[in-house]
């Protein structure tokens, strides 16, 4: 199966160039390695023969591919009819990896403790990392979407003196990754995950009910030793941690825009005490409630 490239945003990937071509019967993809930018291959109609590092691929309409910058690719060879397809170079400004098919889809996600709400003390209204995948051959979920987008793309290219148009372009490749991820998707999560997140979904929804473990497995259908176990390996910790870390994160916030008391707040996410509020969110952030508020504070005192 082909491999998925992951990237973790933010940065978000980056627009360089795009463009159509109609490649003649006989004709070849040019063969290419190193050239330090992903191209992005989409196939309208007819379809291309291309390899790289040892994999063959056959790219046919509704179809596409991505050609890593690192590699050498080339074609298998010429087209056997006339082929209109898309090209996009694009880069990705932060880190990315391959992962094999088969190993992203028996993991179903890529959590790491950093992806945990409030596992690590972040100052306020910080961007948190997130990993995207992008499968490095597919078939699209919506093709013309996609070939809609990239034609707007190049109409776009006459006023690229314009930094509005620039900026333009850059969201609507956006548009175009996230089509390209949602294609990737696997037609179902891995037991494990699928567990994982319908508890995390369930403890967001009633993260200021007060946590029970067997209401919990009997809201969404699993015993609670397995929801712990799958909270383990899909977010690090165990329910009621990943609850307290999320009323933590929900308290921060209520401390930047509000002016409401500590012991209000610990009422509104979900503590009983606001003692033990206080004695949970200083563990956690290295701090009282009432000391962060203070730092972003003008008149500290």
């Amino acid at each position: 199966m082909p491999p998925i490239i992951e990237f973790t945003a933010p940065p978000l990937p980056h627009y360089i160039v795009s463009g159509s071509a109609v490649i003649p019967v006989g004709g070849k993809h040019p063969s290419r390695q190193n050239i330090g930018a992903f191209d992005l291959l989409v196939v309208e109609h007819g379809r291309l023969f291309i390899g790289e590092e040892g994999r063959d691929y056959e790219v046919t309409a509704g179809h596409a591919l991505i050609l890593r910058p690192d590699c050498y690719h080339y074609a298998l060879e010429g087209c056997r009819e006339d082929t209109l397809h898309h090209w996009l170079h694009f880069q990705l400004m932060g880190d990315w990896r391959v992962v094999e098919d088969e190993a992203y889809r028996h993991c179903g996600c890529s959590m790491t403790d950093k992806d945990v709400p409030g596992s690590i003390s972040l100052p306020p209204f910080t961007a948190t990392s997130y990993i995207v995948p992008l499968p490095q051959y597919t078939k699209l979920a919506q093709p013309q979407k996609i070939i809609t987008l990239l034609n707007e793309l190049v109409e776009l290219n006459r006023n690229l003196h314009l930094d509005s148009v620039r900026l333009r372009q850059q969201a609507l490749f956006q548009d175009v990754i996230v089509e390209l991820s949602a294609s990737s998707a696997p037609a179902g999560l891995p037991p494990q995950s699928a567990c994982a997140e319908k508890a995390a979904s369930y403890l967001r929804e009633h993260s200021c009910e007060s946590f029970s473990a067997q209401k919990l497995g009997e809201s969404i259908n699993f015993h609670p030793v397995y929801i712990a176990r799958c909270m383990q390996k899909v977010f690090g910790c165990s329910p009621a941690v990943y609850l307290q870390r999320l009323r933590i994160e929900q308290a921060k916030l209520l401390l930047l825009q509000t002016d409401l008391t500590i012991e209000r707040i610990a009422e509104q996410v979900g503590f009983n005490q606001a003692a033990y509020f206080t004695a949970c969110f200083s563990k956690t952030e290295g701090m009282s409630p009432r000391k962060y508020r203070q730092r972003f504070t003008w008149n500290n005192e």
